[in-house]
C-alpha cells in the first residue's frame, strides 16, 4: 500500500462525523467488505458501533486518495448477498 492522500471533501466529512484519520486507515487497510464504485473506485466498509464507516478512495499514480467517508446505519452488500 503506497502513501495515502486525504482529498479536503474527505477531511471535513471526517470532522463532521468525528472519525479519525488511524480508523479511516484501518477501514482501507482489512475492510469487513469491498465494493466497487464508479469511475474505478472502491467502497470500503467497516462496522464501528452499531455503525459502518465507509470510504471511498481510488489508486492513483502510486498512492491511495481518500475521496470521501462518511457513516452509514447500514452496510453495503455483495452481488447475490441478501440482507438479513
Amino acid at each position: 500500500m503506497g502513501e495515502i492522500y486525504f482529498s479536503r471533501h474527505a477531511k471535513n466529512r471526517m470532522r463532521r462525523f468525528k472519525i479519525e484519520k488511524e480508523e479511516v486507515i484501518q477501514v482501507v487497510k482489512a475492510p469487513e467488505l469491498l465494493e466497487q464504485s464508479i469511475k474505478g473506485r472502491q467502497n470500503a466498509w467497516r462496522r464501528r458501533n452499531k455503525e459502518y464507516i465507509r470510504v471511498t478512495y481510488k489508486e492513483e499514480h502510486g498512492r491511495i486518495v481518500i475521496i470521501t467517508v462518511t457513516l452509514k446505519e447500514k452496510r453495503g452488500r455483495e452481488k447475490g448477498e441478501d440482507r438479513i
